[in-house]
């Protein structure tokens, strides 16, 4: 397994991340778009990488436990279950699998993130 490392993933500009377009569940008028790049997947469906979110509310549809720190932004994520959970840049959040909400994404933000299969 090759080590990779990214430098500076705050600073990536926009465009040099792959465009993933729209969310697919909005809940608000304005529509986020994603961003990201993948850097490493396994055969399982698990995942590493960086993903971007403009501004906008929507449903959360990632179902494999997640943990991820946020390089930029700030948003909330309101659980199905549970307290409302503000993040900022230098948050570093778990969500474990099956973790259901909404995503309301006030300024853009993007995070370093590791989805996993549990069990």
């Amino acid at each position: 397994m090759a080590i990779k490392q990214i430098k500076s993933v705050a600073d990536i500009p926009t465009a040099e991340l792959d465009d993933w377009g729209p969310v697919e569940l909005p809940v608000s008028e304005q529509i986020s778009q994603l961003h990201g790049r993948i850097i490493n997947e396994h055969e399982d469906g698990s995942e590493a990488g960086i993903w971007e979110c403009t501004p906008g509310t929507w449903t959360r549809q990632v179902m494999d436990a997640e943990i991820s720190t946020f390089v930029k932004g700030h948003a909330l994520f309101h659980p199905v279950d549970g307290e409302t959970i503000d993040i900022k840049t230098g948050d570093t959040v778990y969500f474990d699998e099956n973790s259901k909400g909404i995503w309301e994404v006030k300024e853009t933000v993007r995070k370093a993130y590791l989805t996993f299969k549990r069990g």
